[in-house]
């Protein structure tokens, strides 16, 4: 009995601290599968490369939805990419802007309506001013599987 409880008092023990010494990051949706990191400029000046191909981008989080976390904007310090959770099967936290991040999913290049464009910008920090959004918008996007946000 007192061998038991010195083997699940040292488990607690390796417990703790492997989570103390582990990354600090966080995982939202599905977990990463074999697929290959492209750089954000490679992806945004040549998005048919990617067509259906599951890939990995890395960079900073400039924006958020406020609404429901179900987007967030990627940049390399110079370019930007709007990420969309796949099928608002999850969220990220809407206090994440600065953050760096991992997000895996496939690359597209979709117009979408005006209406839509407008939408976004509503649920933006940091976006632009709705009111300024004319006509259908086309977009080179990713629908993100999962992200690991990084600390």
């Amino acid at each position: 009995m007192i061998r038991r409880a010195f083997i699940a008092s040292g488990l607690a023990v390796l417990v703790a601290a492997s989570s103390a010494f582990a990354g600090s990051s966080k995982h939202y949706g599905a977990a990463f599968g074999e697929s290959t990191t492209v750089v954000l400029a490679d992806a945004l000046a040549k998005p048919a490369d990617y067509k259906d191909k599951t890939v990995r981008l890395e960079g900073t989080i400039t924006d958020v939805c406020q609404t429901e976390g179900c987007w967030l904007v990627l940049t390399d310090g110079k370019q930007t990419m709007r990420i969309h959770m796949k099928g608002h099967a999850f969220a990220v936290p809407k206090d994440i802007g600065g953050k760096k991040i991992v997000v895996e999913g496939m690359i597209e290049v979709k117009t979408i309506p005006e209406a839509m464009a407008k939408h976004l910008a509503e649920e933006s920090k940091t976006g632009p001013d709705p009111s300024t959004i004319k006509g259908d918008q086309t977009v080179t996007r990713m629908i993100a599987t999962g992200v690991e946000v990084l600390d």
